[in-house]
């Protein structure tokens, strides 16, 4: 008998339920942590991916102005890592319950 870890079989559900159409934004967002860091990735929010432009909600201004900072490298490390290509991301400042 062969096991599925817990985490695998979850990621597939979700795959599952988010269909094509949102494939790309899911694997963004299950690989934000590993290509943004820990902290960043508690400080945002994946909105949408529209047009190979991802929209990012951010908790201030501090941390959006480090992510403009960091945008090109994040685009290109997608790349590298996910074989997604963006053409832009769009970080904006967002009030919620997360934060």
């Amino acid at each position: 008998m062969s096991f599925l870890f817990a985490g695998d079989a979850i990621k597939k559900l979700v795959y599952s339920i988010a269909g094509e159409k949102y494939r790309d934004l899911v694997t963004i967002r299950f690989n934000w942590e590993r290509i943004v860091g820990k902290l960043l990735a508690e400080r945002t929010n994946l909105k949408k991916l529209q047009h190979q432009t991802l929209f990012v909600g951010v908790t201030n201004n501090v941390w959006m102005q480090e992510l403009v900072l960091r945008k090109q490298q994040i685009i290109e490390d997608i790349k590298l890592m996910l074989g997604i290509s963006l053409k832009d991301i769009v970080f904006f400042l967002e009030r919620g319950e997360k934060w």
